[in-house]
């Protein structure tokens, strides 16, 4: 009788421990496939007509690689046809069109032939080889000084972009203070001047951006000068004044790779990184799914 009563006092005593939830594990880097050795210089994706396309960054072909993750293998390969891959380095979209930024400048930080191709992307869907409808040529209001700096030595190269319906958002790779300042040009082709909106202190690389319109949330990708990826989150995010209600970063500290790409499919963030040997040799050219921790 008192072995009952006492185990149901404890019991009585286990119930009134209020109980926390578990801890919510760190969001993590999880590989999905590594990708086949012609994308291993990849530097940017976005997604449309049930392909992940792709692009390759200086001194590869103009082209765009169009990606299966089902069987893991580029399915297509469409040319832009009298266009140059000076240093191609982000691409993005909008409603009709896919845009292509050949703006990398990290070499001397003094290019004077910045530009980003603008391509519908139905002529991707439908052909092999398409022509740009138009291309935007742009320099960067704040940069008059275009002397040799030297490599990796600049604050203006550029490799992450989004584009709306009518306006871009470039963001800079700041080599020299680990900041991106955000500029904007129209989706018009023609010669433009980039202007200088806002300043950020992010604190790393920045390689790449995507966008939801419906969710309203901003992502970039980048890393650390320890190849530390680095993924940012904007929520709230403002096309039009570029402010946002809230911002999170998420340093993966067990993974050293070099990102290159970010973008969102079916509610689900990917990263991409290029093949890389300094840190740990064989390194293959890979595609992340960011896995929140939830």
């Amino acid at each position: 009788m008192k072995t009952m009563l006492l185990t149901g006092l404890i019991l009585i005593t286990l119930s009134c421990i209020p109980r926390e939830d578990p801890p919510q594990r760190n969001p993590e880097l999880l590989t999905e496939k590594v990708l086949p050795s012609v994308l291993d210089e990849n530097s940017g994706m976005t997604s449309f007509g049930d392909l992940i396309w792709f692009i390759n960054d200086s001194g590869n072909d103009s082209a765009m690689y169009g990606y299966s993750t089902q069987d893991n293998e580029v399915k297509r390969t469409v040319h832009i046809h009298s266009a140059h891959n000076t240093d191609w380095e982000d691409i993005t979209q909008n409603n009709q069109y896919v845009f292509i930024g050949d703006f990398g400048n990290n070499a001397a930080g003094n290019r004077t032939d910045l530009r980003i191709y603008i391509i519908r992307k139905d002529d991707v869907i439908a052909n092999d080889t398409v022509e740009p409808e138009g291309v935007i040529n742009f320099s960067y209001e704040d940069q008059s000084d275009f002397s040799a700096q030297g490599n990796n030595n600049t604050n203006f190269d550029c490799e992450g972009f989004i584009a709306t319906e009518s306006t871009i958002v470039l963001f800079s790779k700041d080599w020299i203070d680990n900041k991106t300042r955000l500029y904007t040009l129209s989706i018009a082709p023609g010669l433009q001047t980039a202007m200088l909106k806002k300043e950020w202190n992010v604190g790393a690389l920045v390689t790449s951006a995507c966008y939801s319109g419906s969710a309203g949330d901003l992502y970039l990708a980048g890393y650390t000068e320890s190849l530390t990826p680095v993924i940012w989150q904007f929520t709230g995010f403002n096309t039009e004044t570029l402010n946002f209600d809230h911002v999170s970063r998420t340093d993966f500290d067990m993974l050293f790779t070099q990102t290159e790409g970010i973008m969102i499919l079916n509610g689900q963030i990917y990263v991409s990184s290029e093949a890389f040997t300094l840190i740990q040799p064989g390194t293959p050219a890979s595609l992340f799914r960011l896995d929140r921790g939830n």
